[in-house]
């Protein structure tokens, strides 16, 4: 009886860490307007886009001009969201806290680090 006890228990608990994994990416799926007022024209502003798949998070980000780049590393922990990817052909990390629906934080590319706002678009 002990030991049905203690498995009963031991499943209760992955399935309850199962839940709270899932739903701490919910925040920052969906569609982020950003802005990085010190990028240079045509990388300044643009949409970062964040869906999960298959219980991991990935997304693209697509810049006003509509030039669209596949994120390489998504990350999100304790509301910071860490993001890497490639923008012609220099490795790019974005490291932002989510607070609501807004995103603030920083890129750090070769030109330095550069300051990130961004909010999420409501679904129409």
């Amino acid at each position: 009886m002990k030991k049905f006890f203690t498995l009963i228990l031991l499943f209760c608990f992955s399935i309850a860490f199962t839940n709270v994994t899932a739903q701490n990416s919910r925040p920052v799926v969906g569609e982020w307007k950003y802005k990085v007022a010190q990028a240079p024209y045509g990388y300044d502003t643009g949409v970062i886009s964040l869906k999960e798949v298959e219980k991991k998070l990935t997304g693209e980000i697509i810049f006003d001009s509509g030039y669209k780049v596949k994120l390489q590393s998504v990350d999100f922990k304790n509301d910071t969201l860490r993001v890497g990817v490639y923008v012609d052909s220099e490795y790019v990390n974005i490291l932002s806290r989510v607070k609501g629906k807004k995103l603030e934080g920083t890129v750090d590319s070769s030109m330095g680090k550069m300051d990130l706002t961004a909010e999420k678009l409501e679904k129409k």
